[in-house]
């Protein structure tokens, strides 16, 4: 029996491979609440005074992310609000997963229905040019919605569940599509550049995927059971794989590239934004670097699609 190596007197549950510790449960949990704390900390995501939305989908990681958050910081103005994206049964089990966490956490929960609000959901994506690549077009979507949350519900900072296996596999993807304006986006903290925007944070971006899958485990977290439909197929998964077969060989693989992209690339992009002109969508009235954005785009295209079904 191998012994927690931090109150050597529980056995060991949890092995972690690149700080070379064996944790019991009970260590184990702490162990990521501290981590927690400490990003938020060293990066200064937020303080004591101000209002924070947490993006809760039904998932691990965006569960743990205000279980830990609510743990690390209790004096801290928490609001968590779902969107309802409408993906067939997948969205159901989300949203019941959703309101489970938030009703232990004694916390109210902001609900942003997609078909309520726009008038259709991800899943009539199906119908266009983009079906095959609706993964994309979600988190194009997502991004415009979650904007228009933090407006609605008054709060100065959004807090997102990114894990380090969803910040590798980004970069990764991104870096071959030559695509340096999602990279920049990617950035552990985003400062609010235009009045309707608030800051943007991602406390659990040096946590990977596994641990968080175990926190929720280990502490009973509900999150959904479902996989969504749109992610079969998709190049995501096997680029996590192929990033995977690299962190066998060498457990602080992903650690390396999260601080090449920290220290290298992040001063490079911010020079090139600076450079960058942003003007105001003519359609949602958030900063835009076109006239249109690209989610009013993928949403007109759609309309127009749906109106010939």
């Amino acid at each position: 029996m191998v012994k927690c190596r931090r109150c050597l007197v529980e056995e060991a549950s949890v092995w972690i491979p690149y700080a070379k510790l064996h944790l019991c449960k009970k260590c184990f949990s702490e162990f990521t609440i501290k981590r927690v704390r400490e990003t938020v900390e060293k990066y200064r995501m937020f303080g004591s005074t101000d209002k924070v939305a947490v993006a809760v989908s039904g998932g691990k990681d965006s569960a743990v992310l205000l279980y830990t958050l609510k743990k690390a910081f209790p004096d801290v103005r928490f609001t968590a609000f779902h969107v309802n994206l409408g993906i067939e049964k997948y969205s159901e089990d989300c949203l019941k997963k959703a309101e489970a966490l938030t009703k232990m956490l004694n916390l109210e929960l902001f609900i942003y229905d997609l078909k309520r609000e726009k008038g259709f959901t991800i899943d009539d994506f199906k119908h266009t040019r983009f079906k095959r690549r609706i993964c994309s077009v979600c988190g194009t979507i997502k991004r415009q919605v979650f904007n228009e949350v933090s407006e609605k519900i008054g709060v100065n900072v959004l807090a997102t569940g990114h894990n380090l296996d969803d910040m590798v596999e980004i970069m990764f993807s991104n870096f071959l599509a030559g695509d340096f304006e999602q990279l920049s986006r990617l950035k552990p903290v985003i400062p609010p550049f235009h009045p309707k925007l608030v800051k943007k944070v991602k406390p659990l971006f040096r946590i990977p995927e596994n641990e968080t899958a175990l926190y929720a485990f280990f502490n009973n977290i509900p999150v959904r059971e479902e996989e969504c439909p749109h992610v079969k197929g998709s190049r995501l998964i096997e680029r996590k794989r192929l990033l995977e077969l690299f962190s066998k060989e060498n457990p602080n693989f992903k650690y390396q590239l999260l601080s090449v992209f920290l220290k290298k690339l992040i001063p490079i992009l911010e020079e090139r934004e600076k450079e960058k002109a942003f003007t105001v969508c003519e359609v949602c009235g958030f900063p835009s670097s076109t006239n249109i954005c690209g989610a009013c785009r993928r949403i007109m295209e759609l309309k127009s699609v749906l109106g010939k079904v």
